[in-house]
């Protein structure tokens, strides 16, 4: 009988604990919304923000060219002087 008035109140000390505990969690009441969001929602949201994270840089890497002046591709005096003399000395 002893025993039993025991176990009966690790039960009730086991269940009003359980009780407080649970009643701190409010669920979906006290969380954000974007917790809860569908699997279309989030895929749909990670390829929008991916598509805007990688569009700027990927803009720059295919417009390089037309962000800086291009460079003269003409070779300097002393080097052209040097391959006409190559080419000369070839002929001979």
């Amino acid at each position: 009988m002893f025993a039993r008035s025991i176990l009966s109140a690790n039960l009730v000390r086991n269940a009003l604990t359980t009780n407080a505990r649970r009643s701190l969690h409010k669920g979906t009441d006290s969380t954000p919304p974007m917790r809860f969001m569908s699997v279309g929602e989030k895929t749909g949201l990670y390829f929008f923000i991916a598509t805007v994270f990688l569009s700027y840089p990927t803009y720059v890497l295919c417009n390089l060219d037309n962000l800086r002046p291009r460079p003269e591709d003409a070779l300097s005096p002393e080097v052209q002087e040097e391959l006409e003399a190559r080419r000369a000395a070839r002929k001979q």
